[in-house]
């Protein structure tokens, strides 16, 4: 059996959990008015089928809740590599962007405080990871663009915040992060392993000298995977996340 790093480090959205009906949701409402009298269930059925199915895309180019706001230009619908939605979002008024980050933001909080069933019921655990955390319990870092409000709500709902230490949040810095709870815990970047689904962050941790793995059961398109393949990044299947064992 596999003898893993004292410090596990894990991306949240894609790899703890599926949250993608949730984020389709507040990144409508990051530009389209929340209408405070509407339920929550009444809101999510709201929003466009045409518009899910484009955000359903966006999601798997996505490093950074400021990404999503791409869902929102047509010729999302589009997309074929990440040349093409890297375009896509550079050509947004950065202004733009940051509004809708803040609006975004704002909605997630309004629905985690004010409609907690619901909003927890839009975050699904994948199989296996509970005992995954559990086993790691007091040695994983939760490193993520979602921010940590939520991260901490959503691990209360399943039993789980006892065993995070620390979280990142709101966070696409993920290398650096690693690197400054190592230098804090005294532990060599060497022990650690990180689990992302999204390639670059998989790759740009992986470059500090970390055991970095690549989820495939997040958010990802072909492209990643001939990529992947091409750079020899080491996959991780979630049928093998019960192989992984904290150090003796």
């Amino acid at each position: 059996m596999d003898r893993d790093p004292v410090i596990l480090a894990l991306d949240f959205d894609g790899v703890v959990c599926d949250a993608l009906e949730e984020c389709a949701l507040v990144t409508w409402l990051g530009i389209h008015p929340y209408d405070a009298a509407m339920p929550g269930p009444a809101q999510l059925k709201a929003v466009p089928a045409d518009f899910t199915d484009r955000f359903r895309s966006v999601r798997n180019y996505s490093r950074l809740l400021d990404h999503f706001v791409v869902a929102h230009l047509p010729e999302s619908a589009g997309l074929t590599s990440q040349a093409g939605f890297d375009r896509l979002f550079e050509s947004l008024d950065p202004g733009y962007v940051r509004e809708f980050t803040a609006a975004a933001t704002a909605v997630r909080d309004r629905l985690r405080t004010a409609e907690p069933d619901f909003w927890l019921d839009l975050h699904t655990l994948y199989p296996g990871v509970d005992a995954l955390l559990r086993r790691f319990a007091g040695s994983v870092v939760v490193v993520t663009a979602k921010d940590a409000d939520s991260v901490r709500a959503i691990l209360a709902r399943h039993g789980l915040g006892d065993t995070v230490a620390e979280i990142f949040g709101e966070t696409g810095a993920k290398a650096e992060a690693v690197q400054d709870v190592c230098a804090r815990w005294g532990v060599p970047v060497e022990r650690v392993t990180f689990i992302d689904d999204n390639l670059t962050n998989a790759l740009r941790v992986g470059a500090t000298g970390a055991r970095s793995r690549w989820a495939q059961w997040g958010y990802q398109i072909p492209e990643h995977r001939a990529e992947a393949a091409r750079l020899g990044v080491v996959p991780l299947g979630l049928d093998e996340i019960g192989a992984l064992v904290p150090a003796a």
